[in-house]
């Protein structure tokens, strides 16, 4: 009969490349961020957009929103959220091209 040690080993191994896995998808919010920020940037060079992660602290689970303020002391006016959009995620994550129009009205304001 085999030891149960094997078993037990097995289920550990599964357990830690579940617990690796997690990091990674946290990693995406980041960057798809930073990939609409560059969109941004790229599609109306005339303005100067800084980006900003999280800057009231932790974000809610699968909250991906967008805000644009005048300065850096302006209120903040939500452009996009995508908290009741998807599945699938990448619907979560909006495409620059279609919200730039939303950002400059918000800057014509």
């Amino acid at each position: 009969m085999a030891p149960r040690r094997k078993r037990a080993a097995a289920a550990k191994s599964t357990e830690t490349a579940v617990k690796k896995a997690k990091p990674e998808e946290s990693t995406s919010t980041p960057r798809k961020a930073a990939e609409v920020h560059s969109g941004l940037c790229e599609l109306a060079p005339e303005h100067k957009f800084q980006l900003v992660l999280n800057e009231d602290g932790k974000p809610r689970r699968g909250a991906f929103e967008i805000s644009i303020a005048k300065s850096k002391d302006g209120d903040k006016v939500l452009v996009w959220s995508g908290l009741s959009k998807g599945p699938p995620r990448k619907d979560k994550f909006p495409e620059p091209k279609t919200i730039l129009d939303d950002v400059l009205k918000v800057l014509k304001k």
